[in-house]
């Protein structure tokens, strides 16, 4: 203890406030650096949350385009059945489905029936392919 006593007797105040200082110092340095890695860590947790803010709206916007096109398609499929094959407005397809099973080809479909190039090589190839089955 008496050593300590003498030490301390030895030090001028000069001496003491410089040690007293540089504790102080980096007491300060150790605190700003936790307070500079906290905020950090908050910064990044509300780029995170702006993130996933961004991508949960951008889900809920897909989702809602999917219903709609999910709607769409069943309307699509509903008026699809409905339709009436007979009806007088298909009444070019009739004869040229009934041509091409007696062997009429595309050309003679797009003379005769009026329809579109497509159209007719569709009809020929879909009852062809019925024939063949």
């Amino acid at each position: 203890m008496n050593l300590w006593t003498d030490f301390l007797q030895n030090l001028d105040v000069a001496t003491v406030l410089l040690a007293g200082s540089l504790t102080l110092l980096l007491l300060n340095l150790f605190l700003l650096r936790r307070y500079r890695n906290r905020k950090a860590d908050s910064e990044m947790v509300k780029s995170l949350q702006r993130d996933l803010r961004a991508l949960t709206s951008a889900a809920v916007g897909m989702g809602e385009r999917v219903l709609k096109v999910e709607r769409h398609q069943r309307q699509l499929a509903e008026r699809q059945e409905h339709m009436d094959i007979f009806e007088p407005a298909n009444q070019p397809y009739e004869n040229a489905i009934r041509m091409v099973q007696q062997g009429a080809k595309a050309e003679d479909l797009i003379k005769n029936c009026g329809l579109s190039t497509s159209e007719a090589e569709l009809i020929s190839i879909m009852h062809r392919l019925d024939k063949a089955s």
